[in-house]
């Protein structure tokens, strides 16, 4: 494998890595989700951040020494993606094709699982928050309730301010 393509290998490979961390990190979001940690949760969300600053900062070298390839290949960089890449160097190489080939179908799969995973995670804090928007109107309607009840002298009373004393023990 000459230099250029083992570079690329290289943040490939890096990336892989942090996919793999990233998946572990949104699965230990949802446990904390679920045990409502909020420490965990807070946790969680920071090092995802850092984690996809990271993928970025890797995905931005993996771009300029795919821009660096193709100027020496004197082809267009858009023609250079990793399954073109990959279509290119089984011709000259093919263990280091079969490689890249692995890697591609790897980062795919982490991808798609920390994609579905965090879809899980979304819809799980949604389904929180409408019952938790509902325990507020339950709440909220019991302290504020609505009278249909009539005064003493037969004039229907209108809602009271809040909660009211029943009866007062002594």
């Amino acid at each position: 494998m000459d230099k250029p393509l083992n570079d690329i290998y290289q943040v490939l490979q890096k990336l892989v890595g942090l996919h793999r961390q990233l998946l572990d990190t949104v699965r230990m979001e949802r446990e904390a989700l679920v045990q409502a940690e909020l420490k965990a949760i807070q946790s969680a969300t920071i090092a995802k951040q850092g984690l996809i600053e990271a993928i970025r900062h890797a995905e931005g070298e993996r771009m300029q020494l795919i821009a660096n390839l193709a100027q020496a290949w004197k082809r267009p960089m858009r023609a250079l993606t990793l399954p073109q890449l990959i279509i290119e160097v089984q011709g000259r190489d093919i263990k280091t094709a079969e490689l890249f080939r692995s890697t591609f179908n790897t980062l795919t799969l982490l991808i798609q699982r920390i994609t579905e995973q965090n879809d899980d995670n979304r819809a799980f804090l949604e389904k929180s928050l409408m019952h938790v928007e509902a325990m507020k109107k339950n709440v909220l309607g019991e302290s504020v309730p609505k009278s249909n009840t009539y005064t003493p002298k037969g004039q229907r009373s209108g809602p009271s301010n809040g909660a009211r004393l029943i009866s007062k023990e002594a």
